[in-house]
């Protein structure tokens, strides 16, 4: 059978899976699985366990010798996650090899499960699911399913079939052809609504904002609360009920349809029942039976008002049959141990942070869940922990790491203390740490309901009551709070069962829009009465649970008014009560905005990734933030470094700092102040360092996650872990931290210069500085870089270009030099190739040299220095402007003289020590540095293996090597030694020379010995 055939027999099966003949016939006759059909005892399971299901389950078929397919039937109208993993648990201890099949009493709705078992520890199963049932589009379970074909898989061993399933179960593969398939869709809407909206930008927002619209309709239409002709699968029945509409020939299906849904039905700010009112009337023909949701995604902006915009219904097939037809969905986001292989709502953050209109650009990436889960849970033990000193810190973390409470000695006080705590992400994004904490505390709350009885609550009313009490954010970009409070609410009405959903909340003063960073430093403030606060905070509570336009209006006017008043109180002005616009321009103003949070001292958790901006982008916002932030400004220092500076400045102490960003100010030199205020004011707890690797698999920014607590006094443990690769464990990062982690100094993030590094190694390093003096002073300062011409495929030039020159003209030898470029440039010597460079240094008489003007005239226009008043729309092909003229070479070397000296040189990228002699003249291109001064001895220091340590402290990891900037090298420590100490190093060090590097392994030994003595190692 072709793998078509195949698909189609599987397709066909799935939909008419109503019972077990034609799950037999699946597996049998399709999968080629081997038939057993024996009922499995449950005796001795817990009783939980036996309620569980219907009757016993059945081992249906087997593949190779031990591989299973069971089929279980839940005494339930529901297929519920948590009595699945009850049985899945117990049938694994003598099953361990096995697909499950779980189906409803009814035999209607159906679960393939995969079990995988997280890396972290083999008692934690994951579960995989692919749903089958009504309402599910099975193009998704068609193709994963048919993967498991037994006649496909190579071998018979439970293990090779075992991975097999594992890989039709692999969500990031449903993912990733969703996101393929989305961004395709989406460009050929864009295309398709060019004539009506022409800049570039409107349209990109518009097609946005009208894919977020849809794919939420497509998220909710899960739930039943939307129908049409009383079917549940809206969105398509709504399309095929247009589709045969005949009555006008002038039609469009967003214009005559989705404008009414959108903008009458959800968003029905008076709660006014329209389509009960107008039952069997033109709304309910139009757009069926809708509930008002509430929140501010269909509310209408300039773009919904606009009559000349036009999506044509080509656009809108596209998105519903190109895309939304082609996968399955579901409103529940996974976790960490229950996955659907399905699209759920994060890939609305994961699109938009790809996708839309400069996020990128601004910096902004999008955090992969293992890490989000990682750092939410360290910094809610590090919150535990300072709230509950009675609790042993190993009991909390077993609480909060694997969800068992048997060793709390007050989970009553745990549960308080959760309800308690107030997270903030300041540059939110689409949501991703809002959501993550939400399902942290969320979990933590139902592990003491299930283990110890307490918190008798409904899973809706925990997270409305977590969303409303403990999460907050800010975001610059208003499209991403949208989408933020948008996955919020998909969290929320997941879990409301009924017909009738309540209305959403309103997360205005919740999840805001703002610049974090540009308001007045809120420790600053003024006191605010009491009076005011306990107004401001029952007027936002009754917002969030507002339902009627008139309601919601009135107290948003008492907002306001307490922010006035709270404004006076800690500005003297009222005036800085802000528009989400204002917002943007002035400061999102911490101290007004979140004033119920700041009057009790502040956050407990900031939590955040904040945007990658270099320095040279934010020109505009420093003389601000050197206001604002004077403990940590420099004129170099990128942009999330001040969000650092503002998350201090909004924790309690004792508040929990969780951040990813890049790892570059832990060494450069803008990060100084930023390193002495964090050591004065924080104690670290952690620093995972990822160098390089790429964690967000869009940009290589130098991610690490550092965790910390705003409290003063010396470190206690420090674990720094320099992560190698993103192989197993990955992305399990406290297993990572676990296995490769290292316990710093309590002292070595002290002030402004930082070792991370372990104890052993930091007694080296203060051998090493106590040894000798710094390669900058040894040196005097004589580093120099290599030769930038801006066009080396003219300057530089073979040795057929050479000759023909000088035979053209002798003098043109004068200029033609040598050259060596950085792979050139070997351990001792450099290998020298057939390179050469031409060197018209700045000011040379080039009408002395006739044949090479004559070969540099061919490159002019390449080779034209860009006009100062050139336009800047039009493209440029020459060099970039400069005071050199066209034949020259772009930078002046005021010190081309020094390259004719003996010299070190060396390549600015390094993955082992690789330092070179030169007494030929011979020149290097920018990629290389050189040490203008003629010492053996230094050459022996920098090839030793101990110099090597000091670059891997000093300089910048980048891929498996290290980038040798001069502004971190020439820290490096030289020891001092006398003459005779130096002497036998300079005749080993003469050796290798004049071995050209070659079989030197025995004298490269003794240096080694010999260099390590100087340090004192």
């Amino acid at each position: 059978m072709s793998d078509i055939e195949l698909r189609q027999s599987v397709y066909d099966l799935l939909s008419s899976l109503r019972g077990l003949d034609s799950l037999k016939k699946l597996f049998w006759s399709e999968l080629n699985y081997e038939r057993e059909n024996q009922t499995l005892s449950r005796r001795n399971w817990p009783d939980k366990a036996v309620e569980a299901l219907a009757e016993d389950p059945i081992l249906l078929a087997s593949g190779g010798k031990d591989f299973q397919v069971i089929y279980a039937r839940l005494n339930s109208k529901q297929l519920l996650l948590n009595l699945e993993r009850l049985v899945v648990t117990q049938l694994l201890k003598n099953h361990p090899y096995t697909l499950f099949v779980f189906s409803d009493f009814h035999q209607e709705r159906w679960h393939f499960i995969n079990v995988k078992y997280d890396v972290k520890q083999e008692k934690r199963q994951v579960l995989r699911r692919i749903t089958v049932g009504a309402g599910e589009q099975l193009r998704t379970a068609t193709e994963r399913l048919s993967l498991l074909d037994l006649d496909n898989i190579s071998s018979e061993s439970p293990l090779a079939i075992q991975e097999r399933h594992d890989e039709a179960f692999d969500v990031e593969k449903v993912t990733k052809k969703f996101f393929e398939q989305y961004r395709s869709v989406f460009e050929k809407v864009e295309q398709l609504i060019t004539k009506t909206i022409p800049n570039a930008d409107q349209r990109r927002l518009f097609t946005q904002k009208l894919f977020n619209r849809l794919m939420f309709i497509v998220f909710i239409q899960k739930k039943g609360w939307l129908k049409f002709n009383e079917q549940t699968n809206y969105l398509e029945t709504l399309w095929q009920d247009y589709q045969n509409d005949n009555s006008t020939s002038d039609k469009n299906f967003y214009h005559n349809r989705l404008t009414h849904l959108f903008f009458t039905g959800l968003n029905n700010p008076q709660q006014t029942d329209i389509i009960s009112i107008n039952n069997g009337g033109f709304l309910r023909q139009i757009i069926g039976t809708v509930p008002y949701l509430n929140g501010g995604l269909f509310e209408q902006d300039e773009d919904d008002h606009n009559p000349n915009i036009i999506v044509p219904d080509q656009a809108i097939n596209v998105i519903l049959q190109g895309l939304f037809s082609n996968f399955n969905f579901t409103v529940t986001e996974s976790t960490p141990l229950d996955v659907e292989v399905a699209v759920d709502p994060e890939m609305l953050g994961k699109v938009f942070e790809e996708l839309v209109t400069g996020r990128h650009e601004s910096g902004s990436y999008y955090t992969p869940k293992p890490i989000v889960s990682f750092m939410c849970r360290e910094a809610l033990k590090g919150y535990l922990s300072s709230k509950l000193t009675s609790e042993n810190k190993e009991a909390i973390e077993l609480f909060v790491d694997e969800y068992n409470a048997i060793n709390l000695k007050n989970p009553e006080a745990v549960l308080e203390t959760l309800k308690q705590v107030k997270v903030c992400d300041p540059a939110c994004g689409s949501g991703a740490y809002l959501l993550g904490m939400l399902h942290e505390l969320l979990d933590l709350r139902q592990c003491l309901f299930a283990t110890k009885g307490i918190d008798y609550k409904t899973v809706y009313q925990r997270k409305l009551e977590i969303i409303e009490t403990n999460i907050y954010g800010v975001d610059i970009d208003p499209f991403a709070v949208n989408i933020a409070r948008l996955r919020l609410w998909l969290s929320l009405a997941v879990e409301y069962e009924g017909d009738n959903p309540p209305p959403l909340p309103n997360l205005k003063f919740k999840i805001e829009t703002g610049d974090s960073l540009t308001a007045p430093n809120p420790q600053g403030s003024g006191m605010v009465r009491e009076e005011f606060i306990h107004r401001f905070r029952e007027a936002k509570a009754k917002y969030l649970r507002a339902h009627l336009g008139s309601d919601k209006q009135s107290l948003e006017q008492e907002i306001n008014e307490v922010k006035k008043q709270i404004a006076l109180l800690t500005h003297g002005s009222a005036s800085v009560i802000a528009s989400d616009k204002e917002a943007i321009s002035k400061g999102f103003d911490w101290v007004v905005e979140f004033a119920e949070v700041l009057a009790e001292g502040g956050f407990d958790i900031q939590v955040a990734n904040p945007p990658y901006v270099r320095q040279e982008l934010i020109k505009d916002l420093k003389p601000t933030l050197k206001q604002v932030y004077p403990e940590v400004y420099t004129g170099t220092s990128d942009l999330y470094c001040f969000f650092y500076a503002r998350a201090l400045q909004l924790l309690k102490t004792g508040g929990m700092l969780a951040f990813i960003s890049s790892n570059k100010w832990f060494r450069a030199k803008y990060g100084e102040k930023l390193r002495e205020h964090i050591a004065d004011t924080c104690q670290v707890r952690s620093i995972t360092d990822f160098g390089d690797l790429p964690v967000f698999k869009s940009a290589t920014a130098y991610p690490m996650i550092f965790i910390a607590n705003k409290e003063q006094g010396l470190n206690d443990s420090i674990i720094f872990t320099e992560v190698k690769s993103l192989d197993d464990p990955y992305p399990d990062v406290s297993t990572l931290i676990r296995q490769q982690g290292n316990i710093l100094n309590h002292q070595s993030l002290n002030g402004k210069n930082w070792m991370l590094t372990d104890t052993s190694t930091v007694d080296s390093i203060k051998k090493m500085k106590a040894s000798g003096i710094t390669l900058e002073e040894y040196v005097k300062g004589n580093f120099f870089y290599g030769i930038k011409t801006g066009l080396s495929k003219v300057f530089f030039i073979d040795k057929k270009t050479k000759e023909y020159l000088i035979n053209q003209d002798e003098k043109s030898s004068e200029i033609i030099k040598p050259l060596a470029i950085g792979k050139d440039i070997k351990k001792w010597s450099i290998d020298l190739k057939d390179r050469w460079l031409i060197f018209t240094k700045q000011g040379i008489e080039i009408n002395d040299f006739p044949a090479v003007i004559e070969y540099l005239q061919q490159y002019r226009s390449q080779l034209e220095p860009k006009p100062k008043n050139y336009s800047k729309t039009q493209k440029w092909l020459g060099r970039k402007p400069g005071s050199y003229k066209w034949y020259e070479i772009q930078d002046n070397v005021a010190y081309y003289q020094e390259l004719s000296k003996p010299k070190i040189v060396y390549q600015r990228f390094q993955v082992k020590p690789c330092f070179a002699y030169d007494t030929n003249g011979i020149f290097v291109n920018d990629a290389v540095w050189m040490i203008v001064i003629d010492d053996l001895y230094l050459l022996g220091i920098l090839n030793s293996q101990s110099f090597w340590q000091e670059i891997t402290r000093h300089c910048t990891q980048i891929q498996n090597g290290y980038q040798l900037l001069r502004v971190y090298l020439q820290k490096a420590i030289v020891p001092n030694a006398s003459e005779s100490e130096k002497e036998p190093i300079i005749k080993l060090v003469q050796k290798c020379l004049d071995a050209k590097g070659v079989n030197c392994e025995e004298w490269e030994k003794e240096i080694d010995e010999r260099v390590a003595a100087l340090y004192g190692l």
